[in-house]
Order: C-alpha cells, then sequence, then structure tokens
C-alpha cells in the first residue's frame, strides 16, 4: 500500500484530521478515460474544489488533510480521521449516498458539499452532518473555526455570490501531476447567457465574475511548477468577458514562450470566439489546443427554443472551420431531442461534422436539470419521466420528446454516434481536418515539450498495438506516419485526437444499453 501524503495547516500536537474524498467518475463519455489510459495517465483532471479547501484553512486552526481521489486510488474505510469531506455533481449522486452512508454508520461525520448538494439540497439533507451550500470560499473557514470549537452547525449556505478575488489557489500537494491528463485552472464563474437546459447559472449565477490576471497567472505558473503538461480552463464559458479574456491571453503568451518546457491549453467557450480572427491568433499563440464548443444543434429553430441566440448571429459551419485553420480542435458538443427535432436532424448533424471536418464531437440526449426552465416546462407539459435527473447525458433522457418516442429518440442517437466514429470515416476526417490548417504558431519551435509527444507516443503504440482490432491499428499508424512526414507541428494534436477517437470507439461500438 502506498505511504498516505498527508498536509498539515498550524502547529498543534493533535490537529484535527480531515479526510477529503472525489468520488469516482461513471464511465461515460464526459470522463473521458478512454483518452487518459491511451495518453498514460490515472484520471482527466484532480479536484480542483478539494483543494481549494486546503488553501481555505483560516489561521489559528490546526487541520491535518488527507486526500483521496477515487479515480486514482481506492478509498481506506478505515483511515483515522475526525471528519470526512465529500463533493460532487450530479453525476456523482450514487457514489456520493454511498460513501456518505458508509462512512457515517462507523460512527463518522461527514460533511458534503459540490454542486449537487446546492442544487439539490433537499435531498442531501439527511446525507451529511455538515451540508454546504453554494461556494465555500467563505463557510469553509467559518465552518473550522466553529468546528476546532466544537459550536459547528449543521448548514452553511452562501446564499450571495463570492467575489473570485478572494478564491486561493488549490493546494495541489497531496496529488501527483502524472496521475492526471491536465491540472485545472478556474478564472471565472457565472455565464452571463441563459439557455433552458443549463443548471450552471442555478449554482453560480449570470453575473460573470472572474479572478485577477495575476491570480491566474500563479496559478498556471503552480500547475506548471508540479510537472503539469497540460491546463485546462474549467471555467463554463472562458470568453465572458472579451477584454478580460485578451488581457489574459496576452499574458499567457508572454510567459509561455518564455519557458522551456511551455504549457498546452484547453477550455470551454462559445462559438463566436470564432468571430474575431485577432483573438483567434491569440489562442493560437499562447497555445491553445482544444476548444470545447456547445454547438447543441445546427438548427435555428431548436436554438431559438432554447435561447441559445448567441450560436444564430453567424454561419456556424465557417465559424467552426475558422477555428480549426488556427490549428485549434474544435471539440463539438451536440445534443438532440429538442422540440424541434425530427428524424430528419440525425443526417443534418452527420453532415455537418462531415463537412466541417470535425474529428471529434461528443453528442448528448436532451435531458431537463432540476430547477432549469426546461425543466418548469416540461413539467407542466407532462413530458418528464420522473422528476429526476441523473447526470448522465448519454444514455438516459428523462424528457419525453415531441416529434418521435424516446426509443426511437435514443436508437437514432446512437447510430449517429457510432457513425461517426467508424474508423474510416474519422481517418477520413481528420486528414480533411489537417490539410485545412493554415495558421501554426511559430513561437514553441523547437521547445521542449516537443519531445513529450515521444513519450506519448510510445504509451499509444502499445495500448494500439495489443487492445485494437486490425482497422485501428492501421488508422493509427497511418496518422502517425502522416503527420511525422506532412505535419511535424500537428503531430501532438493528432496524437489527442487518435487517443480521443478510441475513448469514443470503444465507448459506442456496442449496442445501446437497455433503458
Amino acid at each position: 500500500m502506498k505511504p498516505i501524503k498527508v498536509k498539515r495547516y498550524g502547529s498543534e500536537n493533535r490537529p484535527l484530521r480531515i479526510y477529503l474524498i472525489a468520488p469516482r467518475h461513471p464511465k461515460n463519455v464526459w470522463s473521458l478515460q478512454g483518452t487518459v489510459e491511451v495518453l498514460g495517465a490515472k484520471t482527466l483532471m484532480p479536484n480542483a474544489a478539494l483543494a481549494t479547501l486546503m488553501a481555505l484553512t483560516p489561521s489559528g486552526v490546526s487541520v491535518e488533510y488527507v486526500l483521496c481521489d477515487e479515480n486514482v486510488s481506492a478509498i481506506d474505510w478505515n483511515t483515522p480521521c475526525d471528519l470526512v469531506a465529500v463533493t460532487g455533481s450530479t453525476i456523482h449522486v450514487h457514489r456520493i449516498t454511498e460513501i456518505c452512508k458508509g462512512f457515517r454508520s462507523k460512527g463518522m461525520p461527514v460533511a458534503l458539499g459540490g454542486s449537487y448538494a446546492s442544487i439539490y439540497k433537499e435531498e442531501c439533507a439527511d446525507l451529511a452532518d455538515h451540508l454546504f451550500i453554494g461556494e465555500a470560499e467563505y463557510t469553509w473557514p467559518k465552518f473550522l473555526r466553529e468546528w476546532s470549537n466544537g459550536k459547528a452547525q449543521r448548514l452553511y449556505e452562501q446564499k450571495s455570490h463570492i467575489d473570485l478575488k478572494d478564491s486561493p489557489a488549490p493546494d495541489w500537494s497531496l496529488i501527483r501531476a502524472k496521475d492526471y491528463v491536465n491540472i485545472t485552472v478556474q478564472t471565472s464563474r457565472g455565464c452571463p447567457h441563459n439557455c433552458d437546459f443549463c443548471d450552471v447559472v442555478q449554482y453560480l449565477g449570470r453575473d460573470y465574475r472572474t479572478k485577477s490576471v495575476v491570480q491566474i497567472l500563479d496559478e498556471v505558473k503552480a500547475a506548471h511548477g508540479i510537472g503539469a503538461h497540460s491546463v485546462f480552463f474549467s471555467d463554463d464559458n472562458f470568453l465572458g468577458n472579451k477584454s478580460f479574456t485578451r488581457e489574459l491571453l496576452r499574458d499567457l503568451i508572454q510567459w509561455n514562450t518564455m519557458q522551456a518546457r511551455p504549457l498546452t491549453f484547453s477550455t470551454q467557450i462559445t462559438v463566436h470566439v470564432a468571430d474575431d480572427e485577432a483573438l483567434l491568433k491569440m489562442f493560437a499563440d499562447a497555445r491553445f489546443s482544444v476548444l470545447f464548443l456547445g454547438v447543441e444543434t445546427v438548427r435555428k429553430e431548436s436554438l431559438e427554443e432554447i435561447h441559445k441566440t448567441q450560436n444564430i448571429s453567424h454561419d456556424l459551419k465557417e465559424r467552426i472551420m475558422r477555428i480549426s485553420r488556427y490549428g485549434i480542435v474544435p471539440f463539438l458538443g451536440l445534443i438532440v431531442g429538442f422540440d424541434h427535432d425530427d428524424i430528419s436532424v440525425f443526417d443534418e448533424l452527420y453532415r455537418f461534422i462531415e463537412d466541417t471536418s470535425s474529428p471529434i464531437a461528443c453528442i448528448s440526449l436532451l435531458n431537463a436539470p432540476k430547477n432549469t426552465r426546461l425543466f418548469d416546462r416540461l413539467k407542466q407539459e407532462a413530458r418528464l419521466v420522473g422528476d429526476d435527473f441523473s447526470g448522465e447525458w448519454q444514455l438516459y433522457t428523462n424528457i419525453v420528446p415531441k416529434q418521435m418516442s424516446r426509443q426511437a429518440l435514443q436508437q437514432h442517437y446512437w447510430r449517429l454516434f457510432q457513425k461517426i466514429y467508424e474508423p474510416k470515416r474519422f481517418d477520413q476526417r481528420l486528414k480533411k481536418w489537417l490539410e485545412q490548417v493554415e495558421y501554426r504558431s511559430p513561437l514553441y519551435v523547437n521547445k521542449k515539450s516537443d519531445l513529450k509527444q515521444f513519450a506519448m507516443m510510445g504509451t499509444m503504440l502499445k495500448y494500439f498495438i495489443f487492445s485494437s482490432d486490425s482497422h485501428v491499428r492501421r488508422l493509427f499508424f497511418r496518422n502517425v506516419g502522416r503527420s511525422l512526414k506532412e505535419y511535424p507541428q500537428l503531430m501532438r494534436r493528432t496524437i489527442t485526437l487518435l487517443a480521443q477517437f478510441r475513448h469514443f470507439y470503444d465507448f459506442v461500438r456496442h449496442d445501446l444499453p437497455v433503458q
């Protein structure tokens, strides 16, 4: 058994000991577990909330932290501690319940927070001894002071949104960077948009709040310092304030180009990033490799239906292709099941993916999370299947579609998903995507990080040779050879895309599980 790593704050001989737990992810599309394994890591990214709780420990309180990320190591149910602290989102609901009940059955007090606890606070009321609703920057230090004095309350609720300038950099001292594909940095919270199906605004609001550029650069440097090769900016919308984004990119470029081992970046962003080519060039020069884009659908009527009108103002196809021309992978997020979707929408989405030569697309079934406008509307129309949302967007939907049966929706969705990850079709899209790249940033030529791709190739070579069928093996060697010969500056992109393909290919190659 590995020795337990402990981080102590304060100097008392007998500090309060807290066992921090991040529940394991279900093996679904969004875990990207296949990509993770091919790239030689254990999971996609660490839990920043728990690392932030550590950094929030106030002076005058002695605490000793032990961390368990279930995606990296197993829970020790017998670890000595005074408190177990658990966080997670809706997708973790079943595991959160098991963890809380398991430790409480042993007489161990449990503190529970995170987006699931905040959005579903009624369901969580009996799961924990101390329940945290909302952001924790102010309530966690208060709790530690009161807990250390034997006066802890049952409920800690942050009703107003906190000033992100007060949010400290996560303390990553209890993780190993090599266990993760990305280290996370959060620059903002809140989203100015108000899409009907999105529950982000229920938790974090529409007021777009940011850390300072200095804070963010310090966190990026810290990630680099612990050995990270890639940073994921875990914002729900990285472009909520364009002038701020431009300022941050300018400083990222200045810092990253000075590094012997520069970082690569990725984030979630709205498609209108493509409307500003000067900004796109800055993303490329900062070394962004992937932008996850909430495209959702190509039907104008459906975008209007869900109040995602920001996707309508310019030609969507041209926007995606413009991002690709700057050597940035457009990771398309698509959803099926809107009221304006009939059977023909699946062919429309397939043509869009092919016409834009987008190598990677993730398709979800429409769901209606609690407290969203979509949930309220469908409940009034008696079109909800139960009152719950499992957090699972791939294998389940809690809606009754308007123009097809639930069974037809799921079956056509799964066929589309399988179709786009047939090896031959993916191979053609990847080839066309590489061909359309026009701008390759000259700022990182001959940097040490370029050597990292050879280690990644070694890991992938072993994985593809011993784990894949002949079609996938040929796909791998053909694209690696093509990139080495024709697109050496895009080799890292090729490796990442092949790893992502492997994940999606494995996920969808079987029949859709019975619902």
